[in-house]
């Protein structure tokens, strides 16, 4: 861990408080491995994946190593210590992280990820209707084309920006919907895309459907964010 209060410490990479569980901290490793790996969806265009990664497996070797992890606590207490001496550990201390995290994350994450995708998860009936004049129609097909590849863009914004934090626990089931609901938005434009070579319905229909799921998980996320409000 580097010196100097701007330091992200091994809790916060993994996204889990100071006071976590052995189990809490296996379980938060192995779901951001799974999903920053380079080979995941999100990740396949993340050029940072590979020293995200790299964070989440150093974090993770001094945290599963209970002596390592007391060094490092001892480490976290002598550098970043309270102006009003507190016993370590105590609630107001978790409670002050855990809401320092919150606020980070809806911040950076949730609030520019709804901005984004709102619009977008909104856009496709209306150049569906345009499309259901001539499906043949070269100009048409053009136009969807050019749909897709500004929705293709939208989406990786919206992916760089749902990955900038880890979210914290109390917002994990928040941004487990916003995770797949990405997924969904994904598969949908992938599969709108086979549309123009084949002229097959199908991928129309299929991908509607994949966009009306992607925004039924984005309001379960809005839902269960309102709900988790303290």
């Amino acid at each position: 861990m580097g010196s100097g209060s701007e330091a992200v410490s091994h809790y916060e990479v993994l996204g889990v408080s100071v006071l976590a569980t052995a189990a809490e901290i296996k379980s938060a490793y192995r779901r951001l491995v799974k999903y920053h790996h380079p080979d995941s969806l999100l990740a396949k265009k993340d050029r940072a994946a590979a020293e995200r990664i790299r964070q989440i497996n150093a974090a993770y070797a001094v945290l599963k190593d209970p002596q390592a992890r007391r060094e490092y606590d001892r480490q976290l207490r002598s550098n970043y210590a309270p102006p009003r001496p507190q016993p370590t550990g105590s609630p107001s201390e978790t409670v002050s992280q855990e809401a320092i995290a919150r606020e980070a994350w809806i911040r950076q994450v949730y609030t520019p990820l709804n901005r984004v995708l709102g619009p977008l998860l909104s856009s496709l009936r209306p150049q569906l209707n345009a499309l259901a004049a001539d499906p043949f129609d070269p100009d048409l097909l053009e136009a969807f084309g050019l749909y897709l590849e500004e929705c293709t863009q939208k989406l990786t914004q919206a992916q760089q920006i749902f990955r900038r934090l880890p979210n914290p626990s109390s917002l994990g089931g928040v941004a487990s919907r916003l995770y797949y609901a990405l997924n969904h938005l994904e598969d949908a434009l992938e599969e709108l895309s086979y549309f123009p070579l084949n002229f097959d319905d199908r991928h129309l229909h299929t991908g509607q459907e994949l966009f009306r799921r992607a925004e039924g998980l984005r309001r379960e996320a809005m839902d269960t964010y309102a709900q988790s409000s303290p």
